[in-house]
């Protein structure tokens, strides 16, 4: 790998794209991780997807070369994306023929079932992730994190991208948003620095607080009773949203967490620095270590 690692901030999820719990993790005790390909002279890997168990993308690379690999059955190779771009942070996506992906500099990458297409995009913030109810209604949400106006929320109603207007916010010092997920066109969540969180309501984007005070990396959730946001820096935190308010639990001593995924109602997985893989039990919070062979975030 070169040395020109980005922060830890917008490291997101870097485990998705290069360890693979076998066969899927249907088990929500299965401690069986291993690797999905060779990495090492890639980069790193923040986001995986895909449109079936037998076909995923996986999204990364470098601060300045974006790299994605396909793995379509069992075999992972490179994609050709037909143009450089600058290191890959997110992807998403409806289907075989309609996957977007976002990066550096305000990268936004369009596969239509032929053709990766750079769309143009009002900003040259870092994009860190997208999400949507459909391909005519997407957002994506980025920021440097480091100066005042590089907070960024985008909306892409199927035509262009268009920059949204952000409120006035209640925390301070909010430069970045790192992750956007929802359940509905007017419930949709973004989280991101100083454990900031907005909510779309259909109309506006409204301020919440989640009783978080360090960066919020990363959202998911099964519906609008059961949302949950993890980050923290020197420690882990969950914050979990229960259709009424919002919840903070410390998993100290364990380290920052960076990527979060559900499939039912009572159990978080939960991905970190230095090679933390959880499983958190969504009543108590107790949290239970799975181990893969790598010290990565």
């Amino acid at each position: 790998m070169t040395s020109n690692r980005p922060s830890r901030a917008p490291l997101l999820a870097a485990l998705l794209g290069i360890l693979l719990c076998v066969a899927g993790c249907p088990d929500d005790n299965n401690n069986d991780w291993s690797p999905a390909f060779d990495a090492e002279e890639l980069g790193w890997f923040l986001s995986a997807w895909g449109p079936s168990e037998d076909h995923l993308y996986t999204v990364g690379g470098t601060p300045t070369v974006g790299v994605m690999m396909e793995k379509v059955g069992g075999t992972w190779t490179e994609v050709d994306l037909g143009q450089r771009v600058p290191l890959l942070n997110w992807v998403y996506g409806f289907g075989e023929d309609d996957v977007t992906v976002v990066g550096r500099e305000g990268t936004v990458l369009h596969f239509d079932g032929s053709t990766w297409e750079l769309q143009e995009t009002p900003t040259d913030e870092d994009l860190w992730g997208v999400w949507g109810t459909s391909p005519t209604n997407l957002w994506a949400v980025g920021g440097r994190g480091r100066a005042e106006g590089q907070a960024t929320v985008l909306r892409y109603d199927g035509n262009a991208w268009t920059a949204v207007d952000l409120p006035d916010l209640e925390r301070p010092n909010v430069f970045a948003f790192f992750k956007v997920w929802g359940t509905a066109a007017d419930n949709v969540i973004i989280v991101g620095q100083r454990g900031v969180v907005l909510r779309w309501n259909g109309s506006e984007l409204v301020e919440e607080l989640a009783g978080a005070s360090d960066d919020l990396v990363s959202v998911w959730g099964t519906g609008p009773d059961n949302i949950v946001a993890v980050g923290g820096r020197g420690t882990g935190l969950v914050s979990r949203f229960d259709g009424t308010s919002w919840e903070t639990t410390s998993l100290a001593p364990l380290p920052g967490l960076n990527g979060v995924w559900l499939h039912n109602d009572q159990t978080i997985h939960a991905a970190g620095a230095v090679g933390t893989l959880l499983t958190i039990d969504a009543a108590t919070m107790e949290a239970t270590q799975s181990y893969a062979s790598t010290d990565l975030d």
